[in-house]
């Protein structure tokens, strides 16, 4: 999704310059593309806040920020197979707190870190993906405890920060965009009984995502939204 979001962008205009932040390598389909710098790196606060410091001492400053991050399921060295909780009774503390720390708890660190990078007086953007499990009023079938709570945690965050970035980034909209179901291996184990027209390719998740900010005004800061612009309940 990541990489989709990054062609995109480049595709859209030739003067983006992309800063991109991953753990994993470039791919080669980025490889030696000048508009693109990319950092590996693992995704804690500390290295988080190092790398911002260092782009502030370059004088750069980020006129959109999206960050992807987001994890569903996973297979866990040391606790097994961690898949969405469906009832009570395999609920753990150790899986909650990675559903949180992943979910919720960086996409907010991310915020803290690009604070002193994002221009005060002109238009910008941060918005991390979100998922409409996360809205509270929307949930008439329950489970998957730990991932809808935490992405319910990313929302009231992210509504916070908005408030109060107001006060001193005037044309700044921050907010959380659910991508629809695509084809990635977060939704890899959950696609069997999808409709073939519910599930999106990462490319049009991407264009669709993109479509929306390119949408978003400073008053909408704060907000939740459907790939297609739709306001979503909280």
């Amino acid at each position: 999704m990541g990489l989709a979001l990054i062609e995109e962008y480049l595709k859209r205009n030739s003067n983006t310059q992309v800063l991109a932040v991953s753990r994993s390598a470039c791919p080669p389909e980025l490889a030696g593309n000048e508009r693109v710098q990319w950092q590996q790196t693992e995704l804690t606060e500390q290295k988080l806040q190092a790398l911002t410091e260092h782009w502030q001492q370059q004088d750069i400053v980020l006129h959109g920020v999206l960050s992807t991050i987001g994890w569903l399921h996973q297979q866990h060295a040391e606790y097994g197979d961690w898949q969405p909780e469906r009832r009570i009774e395999q609920l753990n503390e150790a899986q909650l707190m990675e559903y949180f720390r992943i979910n919720a708890i960086l996409p907010a660190l991310i915020l803290k870190a690009v604070k002193p990078l994002l221009p005060k007086k002109e238009a910008s953007f941060v918005v991390q993906l979100g998922a409409k499990v996360g809205s509270i009023s929307d949930n008439q079938l329950g489970g998957w405890y730990g991932y809808r709570a935490s992405k319910a945690a990313l929302n009231m965050l992210y509504k916070n920060a908005a408030i109060e970035f107001k006060r001193t980034h005037k044309q700044l909209c921050i907010g959380v965009i659910h991508p629809g179901t695509t084809d990635t291996e977060l939704s890899k184990p959950f696609q069997e009984r999808l409709p073939a027209d519910k599930l999106y390719s990462a490319q049009l998740s991407a264009e669709r995502i993109c479509n929306v900010i390119d949408n978003l005004t400073p008053s909408d800061s704060g907000g939740f939204w459907f790939w297609d612009g739709e306001s979503l309940p909280w």
